[in-house]
């Protein structure tokens, strides 16, 4: 395939876990090429290959966002970095015609917002996922339509201890499509005495949630659905990182099928 023809790539967060994982995968695919790779200081100047643990590829691993950005110009931007520093890089990305993908969670209200409001008048796709393994988007899809037939649900999510912010993002997804499925809500018990402060978990929408961070773990998450005399489990696990890989190539692919800010990868998931 010619040049010309690949999606240029921008990968945020590159020498991260995920990004290394996902510049891994972009140098593998036909229809696409790496054309820069923004980070922050471990590798800086590195050869980003090589900081991904692969060969070399030619692409330094740089921390300035409009030199990133403007390399990428009319590609798209896949960003794996922390929630308060998304927003600026997107808005860079905007500006230089690329479609935006989000796997970043725990994005402040108005950097969400703004970015939102960007999409629009750039004129330029952005897809903020919370999980992009197709098995965990196949979950809350089951969950949803069980929610409407079971009024008592609780969510478990379970990490790795370097996770920073719970719930986790599908956990927080999860919660808000089963309220959504249900006019009357969920039920929870009226009246409940917690003896150790938070052992209840939070709640979205009646759903109680729990989340527990451990070493050994990677990403897991159990809905659990109970009524007379039976429960009901929907369960994924997520054992290795790439496990998110082919809907993160599915999104660069599909991405600008879409308008505006949407949430979710069930939107790319059908041609």
């Amino acid at each position: 395939m010619n040049k010309e023809d690949q999606i240029p790539v921008l990968v945020a967060g590159a020498n991260g876990k995920m990004g290394r994982e996902v510049v891994q995968t972009v140098l593998q695919q036909v229809d696409m090429r790496l054309a820069a790779a923004l980070g922050h200081a471990r590798g800086l100047g590195e050869d980003v290959g090589v900081v991904a643990q692969g060969e070399a590829c030619g692409v330094a691993l740089s921390d300035n966002i409009e030199e990133c950005t403007q390399v990428a110009a009319g590609g798209v931007l896949v960003d794996f970095t922390l929630g308060p520093v998304v927003k600026d890089i997107v808005l860079s990305a905007l500006r230089h015609n690329m479609a935006c993908v989000i796997g970043t969670t725990s994005i402040p209200p108005a950097d969400l917002a703004e970015v939102e409001e960007a999409s629009r008048t750039c004129n330029q796709p952005v897809l903020l996922a919370p999980n992009f393994a197709l098995g965990a988007v196949l979950m809350m899809k089951f969950a949803r339509e069980a929610s409407k037939y079971f009024r008592w649900a609780e969510i478990i999510e379970l990490h790795h201890e370097k996770k920073m912010d719970a719930p986790s993002g599908t956990a927080r997804r999860t919660a808000e499509l089963m309220r959504k499925s249900r006019s009357d809500g969920f039920r929870a018990m009226a009246q409940e005495e917690e003896s150790v402060k938070g052992c209840r978990g939070g709640s979205i929408g009646g759903v109680r949630i729990h989340s527990v961070r451990l070493p050994g773990l990677l990403a897991h998450q159990q809905v659990m659905f109970g009524s007379h005399g039976e429960t009901l489990m929907i369960q994924h696990d997520a054992r290795a990182r790439n496990a998110y890989m082919p809907g993160v190539i599915l999104a660069i692919q599909r991405v600008r099928n879409l308008t505006g800010l949407v949430e979710g990868l069930e939107h790319v998931l059908d041609p």
